[in-house]
């Protein structure tokens, strides 16, 4: 069941699309098997495309506060995947503005800080691109 929890803090943004019609810089990475990334206390380390505006050197906790109460501010539901791993929801499930979209806290290993990867599960691209743009520009990282 998706919910809403705390809030504060600050993060850094990449855009990921699924579908390759997205004009949004895709990210790859390896992950560890679920089971292992959930003991973990420490987020992913990643390569992918960044921008000042989804970057921070804030602790990957807070950040994830920060996500947390912007999606509590735009109505969006979410759920706790993994430690830094949100899936979240917005718009009605009926209509073209439902998007599903996941977000990621991860760690930029060559410029010691942190950023956000946004990855869309389902929903147009639009939509998604709607929905992502407005949450980066709110997040205070």
């Amino acid at each position: 069941m998706l919910h809403s929890t705390e809030k504060t803090e600050k993060t850094s943004i990449c855009l990921e699309d699924n579908n390759k019609d997205s004009s949004f810089s895709l990210g790859s990475r390896t992950r560890p098997s679920t089971t292992m990334s959930l003991l973990t206390d420490k987020p992913h380390s990643l390569r992918f495309s960044w921008s000042m505006k989804t970057t921070s050197s804030m602790e990957p906790g807070k950040m994830m506060k920060e996500i947390r109460k912007v999606l509590d501010a735009n109505s969006c539901e979410y759920e706790l995947r993994e430690r830094y791993v949100l899936l979240c929801m917005a718009g009605n499930p009926a209509h073209d503005d439902f998007v599903q979209w996941e977000m990621e806290v991860c760690k930029l290993p060559r410029l010691s800080l942190n950023g956000v990867r946004f990855k869309r599960i389902s929903g147009t691209s639009i939509a998604f691109k709607n929905i992502a743009s407005k949450i980066a520009n709110e997040l205070n990282l």
